[in-house]
């Protein structure tokens, strides 16, 4: 379950960001999880539950954007939104996508008090 370490990275990034801003309590962490991230999103708000314990993070939420992935078929030339690598182009049944986007885990927004 990389999950864990995941959401221990991330409150420990949580925690510099608030302690750069010199804040006392995080009430809300927004990232954005992209769709071939390969992060299951029910096990990482379980992870961040476990990894914000005693933490400025302590009592924070944890929400998820999904962020989607783009492709562009090199045989039609057609962009199209894609949710796994391998798919097809869906206008032409062509494999020869060429996927941006995707697999990030972006910190979005803090809301702190």
């Amino acid at each position: 379950m990389h999950e864990l370490s995941l959401a221990v990275r991330l409150v420990a990034l949580v925690e510099e960001e608030a302690s750069r801003a010199a804040c006392t309590t995080v009430s809300t962490v927004t990232i954005r999880l992209g769709v071939l991230s390969c992060v299951d999103p029910a096990s990482l708000k379980l992870a961040f539950l476990a990894a914000r314990k005693d933490t400025i993070a302590a009592a924070a939420e944890l929400v998820i954007e999904s962020a989607s992935a783009h492709a562009i078929c090199l045989s039609c030339q057609k962009p199209s939104d894609v949710s796994q690598r391998t798919s097809a182009c869906p206008f032409c049944g062509a494999f020869a996508l060429v996927v941006s986007g995707g697999d990030e885990l972006r910190l979005v927004r803090l809301e702190v008090v």
